[in-house]
């Protein structure tokens, strides 16, 4: 859960701690996150929200460089400022990063989201995931909001893939196919310093797994099976989902869960948010 304070007020901090406590901290399979902007506008928002993770015991998550005009909001400096930098600020996107940038993230072991889907739908720009693999700065795949494309991780990873590929005219740089399929499992368990606990199917730690069957189309004929799944893979070959060892998708079905009523809710909130926010025609 991410957790954004509009305002340094006493009464919005105590609120987040409030959820933490009551809501976040008796469910072992969630995790608090509190979230600000790297600006000069929201100087005293970041300064307010890193001191507020760091008290919590939790990551601070940022839009780092998203699109070029961020290049303006001296986010590094703002950071600094803030104390933020340090192995729990999670950087999404980090597009417009320098040289320079770069190896100030890598000191620091900032942490780096990577949404490719979202940063070609948004017209973002394209990540530099070699010179960030080269500095030794610690990337994980992700896809910006639960709420945008299809929360598709195949297509994310490919995507991750495929940009590269495109960018620089190399079939081999960085990230090759098996580097994707380790961003979108044991990385990102690692940014988020829980690769003690999920990130991959090791003795001790939480049943976090899928399970794709490849007895369809897409995957024929089988040879590499990493590839195949970074490649061909698809949500329909995903016959079973475990979560802490409790199945949330059973048999290519979800568990307790009706999508025709989430589909009819989704779109009665999508039509109220349109009629509230878009302007009368």
């Amino acid at each position: 859960m991410f957790a954004h304070l509009g305002t340094a007020d006493p009464a919005s901090i105590a609120d987040m701690k409030l959820v933490k406590q009551t809501m976040i901290d008796p469910n072992p399979r969630a995790t608090f996150q509190v979230a600000s902007h790297p600006s000069e506008a929201f100087r005293s928002d970041l300064i307010a929200m890193s001191k507020l993770a760091k008290e919590l015991g939790v990551k601070l998550h940022v839009h780092l460089l998203e699109n070029i005009a961020q290049r303006e909001d001296k986010a590094f400096h703002v950071l600094k400022e803030a104390n933020a930098l340090g192995p729990d600020l999670l950087g999404a996107h980090g597009i417009h990063l320098t040289d320079q940038e770069i190896n100030i993230l890598a000191e620091h072991d900032v942490r780096i989201l990577h949404n490719p889907l979202s940063d070609m739908r948004l017209a973002s720009g394209v990540i530099r995931l070699p010179e960030l693999k080269q500095a030794g700065v610690q990337v994980g795949l992700g896809i910006d909001g639960g709420t945008n494309d299809t929360s598709d991780m195949f297509n994310d990873m490919r995507a991750a893939l495929g940009l590269q590929r495109a960018i620089s005219l190399q079939a081999g740089i960085f990230p090759r196919v098996a580097d994707v399929l380790r961003m979108a499992t044991v990385d990102g368990a690692k940014l988020l310093d829980m690769f003690d606990r999920i990130g991959s199917l090791t003795p001790g730690k939480k049943a976090d797994l899928i399970i794709i069957n490849p007895g369809n189309v897409n995957f024929a004929p089988s040879f590499d099976w990493v590839n195949q799944i970074v490649f061909n893979g698809q949500p329909v070959n995903v016959e079973w989902v475990f979560v802490d060892g409790q199945s949330l998708k059973r048999k290519g079905e979800l568990v307790d869960v009706d999508p025709e009523t989430i589909m009819e809710a989704a779109q009665k909130a999508a039509t109220r948010i349109r009629r509230d926010l878009l302007p009368c025609k």
